[in-house]
């Protein structure tokens, strides 16, 4: 009988386990234990894995462990053109060098980027400006492949409701079933927006515009929410508080319900760089974002000190 985890790799592979294929390259170290064997962070973000995943040769971003901790998907920039990676992290614990994932073997041309696993582990979202009918080529859509018994299903666009006129990007799947994402709608408050579909009898509802506590005249971009739904760390751009071109604000769900304005995260986590991509580890004891090419994290803990002030 395959394992879940076992699975779980052909999955992302897009093929089966015993057809993978290996890495023998000698420049790539052996790494064990969890987060790829480094070293964890405390409260002042870090690069994660120098010269491994955040290379001084290629421009990464995005940072996405599976549910059991033992998939790591990024995304890197190849000729150009963003792709999805993956590392996985076999029995005796040791992972393997990032080989390209099955989705972004199909349409080389075009990019796949921003990608998502559910937390049942049955779907992965992503987005990508590959062909579908009816949509231009020069704008991101949102996909998601199921994961099934003997792999990854061919990508499938949401429907019209959700990938409208606009780009749409950054998708997030949280404990319900629900998606955010950001895009451009009629409604929007000024360029961008963040929305939420809520999931309903197996079907994701029209999009609502998260308000004002969260969009702004300005472009808002990547929106993580946790499981939860009590916490968000988007990023906008151009406000007048901004450190850079794109930085990280965070917002935290009231007794009522609602969302409280968001604020900026400060110098320890905005830069003159755009800062984006936020997401958050599987097991909740890490933040990850993007910087200037290369995949930042921090513990936690440092997030806990917005909610005072807030």
């Amino acid at each position: 009988m395959i394992s879940l985890r076992m699975l779980l790799v052909a999955i992302i592979v897009g093929v089966y386990s015993g057809q993978a294929q290996s890495n023998n390259h000698d420049n790539w170290p052996e790494l064990n234990g969890p987060y790829l064997g480094q070293n964890t962070p405390k409260l002042i973000p870090e690069v994660f894995a120098p010269q491994i995943i955040s290379t001084d040769t290629h421009f990464e971003l995005n940072a996405v462990f599976s549910p059991d901790g033992r998939i790591f998907m990024f995304s890197r920039e190849v000729n150009g053109i963003y792709k999805m990676f993956f590392s996985t992290q076999n029995n005796a614990g040791t992972w393997s060098e990032p080989r390209l994932a099955g989705p972004s073997k199909t349409f080389p041309g075009h990019r796949d980027v921003d990608m998502f696993i559910t937390p049942k582990r049955d779907w992965l979202y992503f987005i990508s400006d590959r062909p579908l009918p009816g949509y231009s080529l020069d704008r991101y859509n949102i996909l998601r492949s199921r994961i099934g018994r003997y792999g990854i299903e061919t990508p499938e666009a949401l429907g019209s409701h959700i990938n409208g006129p606009g780009q749409e990007m950054y998708p997030i799947i949280v404990g319900d079933g629900s998606l955010y994402f950001t895009a451009q709608r009629d409604d929007s408050l000024g360029g961008r927006d963040s929305y939420k579909s809520q999931f309903k009898n197996g079907k994701f509802e029209i999009p609502i515009n998260l308000g004002s506590a969260i969009n702004s005249a300005n472009n808002e971009g990547d929106i993580f929410v946790n499981q939860n739904e009590n916490m968000i760390i988007h990023v906008s751009f151009d406000r007048e508080d901004s450190f850079g071109a794109g930085d990280l604000y965070i917002s935290f769900k009231d007794k009522q319900g609602k969302w409280s304005k968001s604020v900026n995260m400060g110098s320890t986590f905005n830069s003159p760089e755009t800062d984006y991509c936020p997401m958050m580890s599987h097991d909740g004891k890490y933040f990850f974002f993007s910087r200037g090419g290369k995949v930042m994290w921090v513990s936690s803990e440092s997030l806990l000190l917005f909610k005072k002030d807030i």
